[in-house]
């Protein structure tokens, strides 16, 4: 909170900054966008990510110190400070080779060279896509199995910086935000019976009739790589996140795990064509059967990947899908267009556009990821988009689909169209 010299006050609300007392009769207006992100201008277009101080000085100019964007940013009418441009904002994260110099090689359990078995993947879908409703969001980290009431550790030495800096205690959603790591699914500054470890550093609280009701650790605390956080609940593995909230990356990137490794290339099951109203398209039905496009066209591809030593039935989330044109002689019309990137974290608005209806993972146990290949979805933007079948000549074709993983292991499959226009 802050106050400014003509009495308005100032508070730092998630990622909004709010003000009571501008007007004539004192209420809460809100002065910035209420979305995560880091974006100058204009006072209600402005972006932050976990603003975390504010002050004001003498002109009243109100500084923000941004803290997920490792900025500080002013509200002001003068001449103070210097607009953020795009570069500027890219510049302000880390890069995965970055990155990965700030940590040792070790994985979240001990003995820290011994490898597990990866669970779960950036960008791939939790929940169920049944309609334009449905709840659903990406998945902001990689699973890495334990056993249940296994300790797992840090991998990195962090001091706390969030004044609150744990979250759902006693649920299987309890974690921990480090300022460039975070770590889901444990039972903090505790094994799996409850009983409290003899560490100062987590504070728990009780009840009146002295059960554990919620645990925080101070903010300056610092840990070291391999110094324990706590212990696996139900879900049986740590969820890690790569980078600071807000620029989450790639953690089979990002992170310095040893003996990783992948030579399994993804699975392709399906490749289906939609027009814009999502009615199917029809099916090849033997090798010299084509599918006719005039216009407008979705793509959407059934696949998934896998990783050595993990179990046969375990389907992770691909890490870029793409298709290319191909001439009657099979000549490429164009270099292959990557539509759909997990390099980092999308836009959390960006999961409709990556998924289409029927996918699931985490909400049934069965896992389906039916790709909108055609949309354009990265890091840095999303949009519905589509294959025009109307921009090429009549005459015959190959829809190349292709399906990598992050290790470079590729899948590609072939639909024949015939463009009749």
């Amino acid at each position: 909170m802050a106050v400014d010299s003509f009495g308005a006050i100032y508070v730092a609300d998630g990622n909004s900054i709010r003000a009571i007392g501008r007007r004539l009769f004192a209420y809460v207006e809100t002065l910035t966008d209420t979305k995560r992100g880091f974006a100058d201008g204009s006072l209600r277009r402005s972006q932050f990510n976990r603003p975390s101080g504010l002050a004001s000085d003498a002109d009243g100019n109100l500084l923000v110190s941004d803290a997920e964007n490792q900025t500080v940013r002013v509200l002001t009418g003068a001449e103070i400070g210097a607009a953020a441009t795009a570069e500027i904002a890219k510049n302000s994260r880390f890069t995965p080779a970055e990155f990965r110099t700030l940590q040792p090689p070790r994985w979240t359990y001990n003995p820290p060279d011994k490898k597990r078995e990866i669970a779960g993947t950036l960008g791939e879908l939790r929940g169920e896509v049944v309609d334009a409703d449905s709840r659903i969001w990406f998945h902001n980290g990689l699973d890495v199995v334990g056993d249940y009431g296994e300790t797992a550790r840090f991998i990195r030495n962090e001091k706390v910086l969030r004044p609150t800096s744990t979250e759902n205690f006693s649920t299987l959603r309890e974690l921990i935000r480090m300022p460039t790591i975070g770590y889901i699914h444990i039972r903090l500054g505790r094994d799996q019976n409850d009983v409290i470890y003899d560490d100062p550093r987590f504070q728990f609280s009780r009840d009146e009739r002295g059960k554990l009701i919620n645990v925080r650790i101070p903010r300056g605390a610092k840990f070291q790589a391999g110094e324990a956080i706590g212990t696996l609940n139900a879900l049986n593995h740590v969820h890690l996140i790569a980078g600071r909230s807000g620029a989450e990356m790639n953690a089979l990137d990002a992170l310095v795990l040893p003996d990783v490794s992948d030579n399994i290339a993804p699975t392709i099951e399906k490749v289906s064509l939609f027009d814009e109203t999502w009615q199917p398209l029809g099916e090849t039905r033997n090798a010299n059967s084509r599918i006719k496009l005039n216009g407008k066209t979705r793509v959407v591809v059934s696949a998934y990947d896998r990783m050595d030593g993990n179990a046969e039935r375990r389907r992770l989330g691909v890490y870029k899908i793409g298709y290319q044109i191909l001439q009657a002689d099979k000549t490429p019309l164009s270099e292959i267009n990557w539509m759909l990137i997990f390099d980092r974290l999308p836009d959390a608005e960006a999961v409709k556009f990556v998924y289409a209806t029927g996918s699931k993972s985490g909400a049934t146990g069965e896992t389906i990821f039916n790709y909108i290949a055609s949309n354009r979805v990265n890091g840095d933007e999303f949009r519905e988009d589509f294959f025009d079948a109307s921009k090429l000549e009549n005459g015959d074709y190959t829809l190349r689909v292709f399906a990598n993983d992050f290790f470079g292991n590729q899948t590609a499959r072939e639909i024949e169209i015939s463009v009749l226009k």
